[in-house]
């Protein structure tokens, strides 16, 4: 979901801010890797690797959400 989030924030940027939407995109999606990945590391030694299977699908589900939510504002634009 990188890009197209990415693209995301590079389009609802103004034009003179394009590049600054991006590195604040990718500042946070490193931010959320570096914090993601050692916190499923304690879920799955507290509770088992099932568990890191289900935090990691309530993720992806979140930002499903997020990204139909983007896809009706762009159409109803």
């Amino acid at each position: 979901m990188y890009p197209g989030f990415g693209v995301e924030a590079v389009r609802r940027a103004p034009l003179d801010n394009c590049g600054l939407a991006v590195a604040a995109y990718t500042a946070r999606l490193d931010l959320v890797l570096g914090v993601a990945s050692p916190l499923l590391g304690l879920i799955g030694s507290g509770a088992g690797p099932g568990s890191v299977l289900l935090a990691s699908a309530t993720v992806v589900l979140g930002a499903a959400g997020v990204a139909v939510w983007l896809i009706k504002a762009l159409k109803a634009q």
